[in-house]
């Protein structure tokens, strides 16, 4: 029985006594009858209520155990449970969510819950203590829950607001759960959707890419034409990739684009596009488009194109405009690379938008100039093979021409002479020509030589440092008879103040002399040859200006270029191979310099000019030359020297220059009697041809030296041969030879090279 019951228990006990005096009062009741009955339901009303006492008993107990149940409930719950009022002061709370908030349980009484949640979620924590006010139960909401001195966390609050019997709030009773285990499968589950929905993308566009590639590949191997190649490329990117395409392709080895090819889905576009190349040209150095692509070799993607930009990028006012017609929004440039050479670049441009480029389309447009870059390639080189049959036919006939021109001369004067006697001033013009074409024989063959060397990369610089000006003046000297004879007056404008530059003076010489033989060569009669030498920044010019035929616009991209002629037929004015200018711009390049021609065009004149980079003036000791110098005077007297030559004339002809200057000469024809002699002479030098029958001059080299380890003596020897290439070169010295000269050889050349390497060695 609980208090309700033992109360209405009592109520009915007084209700019946009052109903028993009543009753008394009207009927005749003795006193003892009415003691007795009231006695009577007292001990009724006592032993019902010894039973309401126990049954109040009882009710405690079950009431007692279930507050315990609910305290233990309410500690011992897995989640964290506060009862707060209705502003949010804690006043109670369970060992859960005192572990959450990192606070102690008497300590964690009377703070703000607002305290522990995070700054970001306050603003929302007043409107849900807002809402509690007019609900029962808030729904789920997720907070970040800022512990003390812990990193913050997210939990699920659930919120039962208590009324009292008004139904006014008096407190609020919150649940957390920490959801962050929940957060993180979430974060999980929607990465890994994420993951699949760009996989899946990524798959679609791969198909979608391999099937535009593997047919961009298909039409670009349809053909070695390079325009239609050109135009291909163009049409493949429109519309799938581009609204408008550009192919830029760099041609003669030009610095700057020519010719493009342009494809537009519109033919109005295409108009606009050109009208703005021709009348707005981007320049070579600009910052940004296929000029910047070209000079970077990295591709550009620009996703919003805006106005501003087109504002920055425009010359003037009606620049601008066309720019606005063309509606741009998002442009594509990247390079047509071939192992790392620029061919061009491939613009792809985009006017509709919502199509704005991304990486994706990058690295798609990346593909298709790769896979292009290698049709064009093919193609230039199917083009360049065609032109290269073309122009080594035109060379063999040249050199056959330029070979035969002299040796006739020469054959024509040694007949002359043989069969008749000569007065002395017409043997000597006789020799005079002879000479001459055997001179220039000569330098057509050491040109072919070192387009031979250049193209096997076998030309070696002997590097130092080298004033200019006896450069010049030597290389002047060497073409002032041929001016001479055509009336050409050289001036010369030669800076002495220029400092030095790294290289070789032979070869740099080389370079200016082919220089002004060319520039004498097409100069007519009367005319005028001039020569600077300046200094331009960190480079020394050098300048070589003629009042010549000029060069045609035609003709200049391929004026560096070997067995190029302006002219190759047979009606043609002037003789040569075509090879001076090529040979000079590679060995320029070997200098680290550039050259390069301009010219006004036919009958015009043109200028050649050469930049090499100066080097620091730093103090150095004088170095004393110990070079001999031959002045035509006996300088080998006393030295042994044997001589090995199989053909005679040439044997006959070293012997005697160094007989003339002194030395005690024996000459063989091979490689068993040069060994005998070596053996009977003992000399001190041995000039020895390569190419000879039975055993050639390495063979004999190899045994002199075998027999010398024996005996503890060691020749000098000379290679002399007709074989001139850097790899006889290298061959010979691995041989045992000192020293290695190429046939023909000058005499003084020959002597100097004798008593410079028997002086080192006595200095030795």
């Amino acid at each position: 029985m609980n208090v309700d019951g033992f109360s209405q228990q009592i109520e009915i006990l007084r209700s019946r006594v009052t109903g028993l005096v009543q009753r008394t009062a009207s009927e005749p009741y003795s006193q003892q009858e009415l003691t007795a009955e009231a006695f009577e339901e007292l001990q009724i009303t006592l032993e019902e209520l010894k039973i309401a006492s126990e049954e109040l008993q009882a009710t405690r107990i079950v009431v007692e155990k279930e507050r315990q149940r609910y305290q233990e409930l309410f500690d011992f719950a897995p989640d964290g449970y506060l009862v707060t009022d209705t502003f949010g002061i804690i006043l109670e709370a369970n060992r859960a969510a005192t572990m959450q908030l990192n606070v102690s349980q008497r300590f964690l009484v009377g703070k703000p819950l607002l305290t522990f949640i995070a700054q970001s979620d306050h603003q929302a924590f007043f409107n849900y203590l807002t809402q509690l006010q007019h609900i029962n139960r808030g729904g789920e909401w997720e907070v970040c829950l800022q512990p003390r001195e812990k990193i913050c966390f997210d939990v699920a609050l659930t919120v039962v607001t208590v009324r009292n019997e008004k139904g006014k709030p008096i407190a609020l009773r919150w649940l957390m759960r920490d959801i962050s285990q929940r957060k993180h499968l979430e974060l999980q589950r929607q990465q890994l959707f994420t993951n699949e929905q760009a996989a899946r993308i990524a798959a679609q566009a791969a198909e979608k890419r391999s099937n535009f590639l593997a047919e961009a590949s298909s039409v670009l191997a349809s053909s070695l034409d390079y325009r239609t190649t050109l135009t291909s490329v163009a049409q493949l990117a429109v519309p799938t990739l581009a609204d408008w395409c550009i192919v830029d392709v760099i041609e003669h080895n030009l610095p700057v684009f020519t010719n493009s090819v342009i494809v537009a889905s519109e033919p109005a576009k295409e108009a606009l596009i050109r009208e703005l190349q021709e009348r707005y040209p981007i320049p070579v150095d600009a910052d940004y488009g296929p000029a910047k692509v070209l000079r970077t070799g990295k591709p550009e993607l620009v996703t919003n194109i805006l106005e501003s930009s087109l504002q920055k990028k425009s010359s003037d006012e009606e620049h601008f405009i066309l720019l606005r017609q063309l509606q741009v929004k998002s442009q594509m440039v990247v390079p047509l690379l071939v192992r790392e050479r620029k061919l061009g670049t491939i613009l792809f441009a985009s006017a509709q938008p919502g199509r704005h480029y991304t990486t994706v389309d990058l690295e798609m447009a990346e593909e298709l100039a790769q896979r292009a870059a290698f049709a064009i390639e093919n193609a230039q080189l199917y083009r360049q093979a065609q032109e290269a049959n073309r122009i080594k036919e035109e060379f063999l006939a040249i050199v056959s021409h330029e070979l035969r021109t002299p040796l006739n001369s020469m054959l024509g004067w040694v007949q002359l002479m043989r069969n008749r006697k000569w007065d002395e001033a017409t043997t000597s013009k006789a020799l005079e020509i002879i000479e001459r074409n055997a001179q220039l024989q000569r330098k057509l063959i050491e040109d072919i030589l070192d387009i031979s060397r250049i193209v096997q990369g076998q030309i070696r610089l002997n590097i130092r440092k080298v004033d200019l000006l006896p450069v010049i003046h030597t290389a002047i000297e060497s073409v002032h008879p041929t001016s001479e004879i055509k009336n050409i007056q050289i001036e010369s404008n030669l800076d002495c103040s220029v400092g030095q530059v790294m290289g070789d003076a032979e070869r740099l010489q080389q370079v200016v002399w082919n220089l002004l033989s060319n520039a004498v060569k097409f100069t007519p009669n009367g005319g005028r040859v001039e020569v600077y030498l300046e200094q331009v920044n960190s480079n020394a010019q050098i300048t070589v200006s003629d009042t010549g035929k000029g060069i045609s616009a035609d003709f200049l991209p391929y004026i560096f270029e070997r067995f190029r002629q302006a002219d190759s037929t047979t009606t043609r004015v002037d003789n040569g191979l075509g090879l001076g200018l090529a040979i000079v711009h590679h060995l320029v390049e070997m200098h680290s310099g550039t050259v390069y021609a301009v010219s006004e065009g036919e009958g015009q004149g043109a200028i050649f000019t050469v930049l090499l980079p100066l080097v620091e003036p730093q103090p150095e000791h004088l170095i004393k030359n110990s070079e001999v110098k031959v002045d035509n005077l006996p300088v080998l007297n006393g030295l042994q020297i044997l001589v090995v030559d199989d053909n005679a004339d040439t044997r006959e002809l070293i012997a005697f220059i160094l007989d003339q200057s002194g030395g005690q000469v024996t000459a063989v024809s091979s490689v068993g009697e040069a060994l005998e002699a070596l053996e009977r002479l003992k000399p001190h030098v041995l000039v020895s041809d390569i190419g000879m029958p039975d055993e050639d001059g390495y063979s004999l080299i190899r045994r002199v030296r075998a027999q010398e380890t024996e005996q503890g003596e060691k020749i000098l020897a000379i290679a002399l041969t007709a074989f001139a290439r850097e790899e006889e070169h290298r061959l010979a010295l691995q041989a045992g030879f000192q020293v290695h000269l190429s046939k023909p050889v000058e005499p003084e050349e020959l002597v100097a090279v004798v008593a410079n390497l028997t002086k080192g060695s006595k200095q030795v």
